[in-house]
């Protein structure tokens, strides 16, 4: 039974332009697509475009596709998410493409610069290993659990039901493990 607040309904209501439903897939992805695309632009330079630039064109690219009738075959969140990842792994590739070439990196070390193939498509299998570095750093059983659940797509109500939580509980849940882990990703950074 589909619920009024599952992914599978929004991609519908974004296939006939609701916009309340773009904004509902944009609150559930963003920061996903900001996690995957901070991992795969390490290497990249971001004074022009950034993980938010990538996060944004990509899902803005995803929801008109949606709108135009394209990708008719995505119909649940995992099918979704691995669309995603596409997306945002190709706009990279064409990031980095554009900022190695030749005319905007002239010199002969052209060999040190970031190539389209270190930014490959991760398999499932690393894309689980990344997940589960996530959620076990954590440490805590309910924040790993609320994560996992988060990870494969569920609501913050259909989490709070599942746990028997309360959906503000779930929240603040939800804001103490985007803490921890925005804490994680700054002290790696420096």
């Amino acid at each position: 039974m589909q619920s009024e607040h599952s992914v599978t309904s929004w991609i519908a209501a974004v296939r006939t332009g609701d916009a309340m439903a773009a904004e509902q897939l944009w609150t559930r992805y963003f920061r996903q697509l900001m996690l995957q695309a901070r991992l795969r632009m390490s290497n990249v330079s971001k004074s022009s475009y950034d993980e938010e630039d990538a996060a944004l064109s990509t899902f803005q690219v995803l929801c008109k596709k949606l709108n135009e009738g394209q990708y008719a075959s995505i119909a649940d969140r995992q099918e979704l998410w691995q669309l995603m990842l596409r997306v945002l792994i190709r706009k990279i590739g064409r990031r980095v493409k554009y900022q190695t070439a030749a005319k905007r990196c002239p010199t002969d070390n052209q060999a040190s610069a970031v190539s389209i193939d270190q930014i490959a498509a991760p398999t499932s299998q690393e894309i689980s290993q990344e997940c589960y570095d996530l959620i076990s750093s954590l440490n805590d059983p309910n924040l790993e659990r609320v994560a996992l659940l988060k990870f494969e797509g569920y609501s913050n109500e259909e989490i709070a039901v599942q746990l028997q939580r309360t959906r503000r509980t779930i929240q603040r849940m939800l804001n103490l493990i985007r803490d921890l882990w925005e804490e994680e990703l700054h002290s790696e950074s420096n």
